[in-house]
């Protein structure tokens, strides 16, 4: 996968215009496939005041610790792949998905992206990350963390995203080269935005209107 920190970095970067975009407006987050939250607190440090992030997961150990070290968020268990996000129409003001749909089989990952378009209200915003493609996981993982399928600039763009890449697409295995591949993911950061299909994840944005 892509250096860790060049994501956070693309996250970050993308949290700051919505800050600017929707000012006092960003009061309320979704946080789909939330982990520990380290999103939903990016987004707080940088919008710089205290927002109320909803967090959905599936892994209950992951939500027992989010309900004991954060204040903003109110952890709630779903299911994605079988069950509807448990939230009303126009909830969210920013309903993001950072590396998750991947995580769901394709149907699933579509009824996913209905659901975030359903609770985000007008003028609000989704945003989510995802791998450029089918990239496998070790099949040691336990099934939620186990990629079930792989998405496509046209997956998104013709449900009206606006798609960007991030990092560089071609994996090199865990070698002594790994480092070249880190110096060749930064230097690709510049193109990939422009020439999605190349970026090894992708970035999708959506306005609802």
């Amino acid at each position: 996968m892509p250096d860790m920190g060049l994501l956070e970095g693309i996250v970050a970067f993308r949290f700051a215009s919505f800050c600017r975009e929707l000012g006092d407006e960003l009061r309320v987050v979704v946080d789909v496939g939330c982990r520990l939250g380290w999103a939903g607190h990016m987004l707080a440090a940088i919008a710089g005041r205290p927002v109320e992030v909803v967090g959905l997961d599936v892994y209950e150990p992951y939500l027992k610790t989010l309900s004991e070290i954060s204040k903003i968020y109110k952890p709630i268990k779903v299911d994605l792949e079988k069950e509807p996000i448990p939230l009303p129409d126009g909830f969210a003001d920013l309903t993001i998905c950072i590396e998750v749909i991947e995580h769901l089989s394709k149907p699933a990952g579509y009824r996913l992206m209905d659901e975030m378009e359903r609770i985000t209200r007008k003028g609000g915003y989704i945003h989510l990350t995802t791998p450029n493609g089918w990239r496998p996981t070790d099949s040691r993982r336990c099934d939620p963390l186990k990629h079930k399928s792989g998405w496509t600039v046209q997956d998104f763009a013709k449900r009206g995203y606006v798609v960007k890449g991030y990092g560089f697409r071609p994996i090199i295995g865990r070698t002594k080269i790994d480092k070249l591949y880190l110096v060749a993911d930064y230097v690709w950061t510049p193109i990939a935005p422009i020439i999605p299909e190349t970026g090894f994840g992708l970035e999708a944005l959506k306005k609802i209107t």
